[in-house]
């Protein structure tokens, strides 16, 4: 069942002369309920917008946004408030109030009408969660910039809406909060009744979380899918160079106690990964990570060796991408086109693929 439904959104802003910016265009995508779904772009490409229009802190040129079937656009001014209340928006920087920290985080929960009795033990219990113990009668203010992460994090993740909405949360997170942010989403993922709309510009953040990725360039939602269709089929030029190609595989990790490396089983293949990691996972590898040859590799450093076939190539000029499957697998590879011709590769050729452990990375 959909949450929400975005149908053809256009957004324009007016300058002084009248003239129109066009800042989004032809929108349409849909989100389940319990999904993940990640918007990624480049600086400048809509993001913040769409997400400002999801949250009904902005209203279209024209679109409609239906959440539950319930078309959102001109709906009174106690309605939204009512909807807005479902939804949390979280910034890429933080936003506090002028009072204690513990005046902060349960803020939301006092105006969606909680008694201070009934809130008390929650604010507490995400408070020690966020590392903000000892904190909580501090002006929210007066803190360091990562103590006003943590309180903004803190702020929007206590309400527990139905919907998250994170803009770009994790730009400017240092590594201690960032790891309090994936906790956070993680957390959420496990909750099937909460729904997540997060926009990043970073691919790999992409993969991490997302159920499916829509990506956005120049205002328009160029291709949408799950992460290895973005990834390692990309519609367009603009994808292909801004995801940078990534292998994307999900498998089922064991660790392997003799050598400390971890086997993950994806589907007939079994691929070691220097990480230490069990249960599912999503494993990427960089195309370049890869070699290929006609013959098996003899250098023992190799953890990861697959025969397979070539099924397609693509000619970039002085590079080029090789299609090769493996059993059930598909591997993308990245050689130079001077490789190609020496090594007397094409469509149908036989070859050995193969990458350390170290450069199979585990999300």
């Amino acid at each position: 069942m959909n949450l929400l439904e975005i149908r053809n959104i256009h957004k324009e802003y007016y300058k002084g002369d009248k003239s129109a910016i066009i800042v989004l265009s032809n929108i349409n995508f849909s989100v389940k309920k319990g999904e993940c779904f990640i918007i990624i772009g480049p600086n400048g490409s809509g993001k913040t917008t769409l997400l400002k229009l999801i949250g009904l802190l902005e209203l279209p040129t024209f679109g409609q946004i239906l959440y539950n079937n319930k078309n959102l656009i001109n709906i009174s001014r106690k309605e939204k408030v009512n909807y807005r209340r479902k939804f949390s928006f979280v910034r890429q920087k933080p936003v506090v109030r002028n009072t204690s920290v513990f005046n902060n985080i349960a803020y939301g929960l006092k105006v969606r009408g909680m008694r201070s009795i009934d809130y008390q033990e929650e604010v507490n219990e995400i408070i020690q969660f966020s590392g903000l113990k000892g904190m909580e009668k501090k002006n929210a203010r007066s803190l360091s910039g990562g103590e006003m992460q943590r309180v903004a994090i803190a702020m929007n993740f206590v309400i527990s809406p139905e919907l998250y909405l994170l803009d770009e949360v994790s730009a400017n997170l240092d590594s201690m909060n960032l790891k309090l942010l994936d906790d956070f989403i993680m957390r959420i993922k496990q909750d099937k009744e909460k729904t997540i709309i997060m926009s990043t510009h970073d691919p790999l953040e992409a993969i991490k979380y997302a159920d499916r990725i829509a990506v956005l360039n120049n205002g328009q939602i160029t291709q949408i899918g799950r992460p290895n269709e973005i990834f390692t089929a990309p519609k367009d030029e603009f994808t292909a160079l801004f995801v940078g190609y990534e292998n994307i595989l999900y498998g089922l990790a064991e660790l392997d106690k003799a050598t400390g490396l971890s086997q993950i089983k994806i589907n007939d293949l079994i691929i070691t990964a220097a990480s230490q990691q069990e249960g599912e996972v999503k494993v990427c590898i960089r195309p370049e990570s890869i070699g290929i040859a006609k013959e098996p590799p003899k250098n023992t450093s190799y953890r990861n060796t697959f025969k397979g076939f070539i099924e397609n190539i693509r000619e970039l000029g002085n590079i080029c991408h090789l299609i090769v499957r493996c059993q059930s697998e598909k591997f993308l590879i990245t050689i130079t086109e001077l490789s190609r011709k020496n090594l007397k590769l094409e469509i149908d050729s036989e070859v050995f693929i193969n990458f350390k452990a170290t450069d199979v990375k585990i999300l």
